[in-house]
């Protein structure tokens, strides 16, 4: 049975929300038909990672029939919640969780990466974004154990109004374990070409130390992305063209060959173009895993049928 740490709470939240986007939901019932036609009926954790090597195969499953992408999942939402799906079912378990909206990120992390321009604050270019919690008891214990008090001494409830308080207590938690956090920044986009440019110039933003323009600066509140124990920027595309259109010396490609997290597609690894999207646990996020990558799935395919169906692939 998965632990009910801070982690799962929000895990559940994230992949709840990925089936309230009618991109996803308009897709799902072809995707998980192709899905359960990958996997077979009795699947094990390598057949659950290498779904990463199908994602592409899978998303663009629903233009049969004559009915184009837009217009059925909803192209570039319906791929970031199907990415979305997939990174949080092979992270279940650990201290790992992909989110899509921002706003489910505790303050200081959502400070840390945020742009200043003068007052003008603007957020990161992003769909999904890995947020991984410390390595400790408040993190890795069941969250009806916590025990936290806010910054003047006053004990912070873990329930309010019938709810787990999530956001009061995971706001205090980032700002007392801020420097043992890691980020990982996504953008997935289903066309290469047309917005190989946009993580490019993020990427070479969050890598500045310093700008020759005062006025431009990174983070707020004093919460800076330099003091996370650890920070990547990666792209994850379909793509939508054509494969053979991408080569080594490919001008989309090279514009994402250096991002810090990597770049990736939902298809088998292709050297020197694009990774396969189940490259990232291994190549970002090793540790969060506490053997292995596939160990970790082993351990929670059980869970999907129970404390995990809300995957809905069973």
């Amino acid at each position: 049975m998965v632990t009910q740490t801070l982690t799962e709470y929000i895990r559940r939240i994230s992949v709840e929300s990925c089936f309230e986007l009618s991109a996803f939901t308009n897709g799902w019932t072809t995707w998980k038909a192709r899905i359960t036609a990958i996997l077979g009926s009795q699947y094990n954790q390598s057949d659950i990672l290498n779904l990463g090597d199908n994602l592409s195969d899978i998303f663009l499953s629903t233009r049969a029939g004559g009915r184009t992408q837009d217009s059925l999942s909803g192209g570039g939402y319906g791929w970031e919640g199907l990415v979305c799906w997939y990174l949080n079912l092979c992270f279940a378990g650990t201290r790992a969780v992909a989110v899509r909206k921002t706003s489910n990120l505790p303050e200081p992390l959502r400070d840390c990466i945020s742009v200043n321009y003068g007052n003008f604050r603007s957020n990161t270019e992003s769909d999904i974004v890995i947020m991984v919690f410390p390595n400790q008891s408040e993190f890795t214990n069941d969250r009806s154990t916590l025990n936290l008090s806010d910054s003047q001494g006053n004990v912070i409830p873990n329930v309010k109004r019938g709810n787990f308080n999530y956001k009061e207590i995971v706001n205090r938690l980032a700002e007392l374990h801020f420097d043992d956090f890691e980020l990982g920044v996504i953008q997935c986009k289903t066309n290469w070409n047309d917005n190989a440019q946009i993580p490019m110039l993020w990427s070479m933003i969050y890598e500045t130390n310093t700008f020759a323009n005062n006025s431009i600066s990174l983070g707020r509140n004093n919460y800076s992305m330099k003091d996370l124990a650890n920070f990547s920027y990666s792209f994850m595309t379909v793509p939508t063209n054509a494969l053979s259109t991408y080569k080594q010396n490919s001008t989309s490609v090279n514009r994402v060959r250096n991002l810090t997290g990597g770049n990736y597609w939902g298809y088998p690894t292709s050297s020197s173009i694009a990774s396969s999207i189940k490259e990232i646990y291994n190549n970002n996020f090793r540790n969060v895993f506490p053997t292995n990558v596939r160990r970790s799935i082993a351990n929670i395919l059980s869970d999907l049928n129970g404390d995990l169906d809300y995957f809905d692939i069973t």
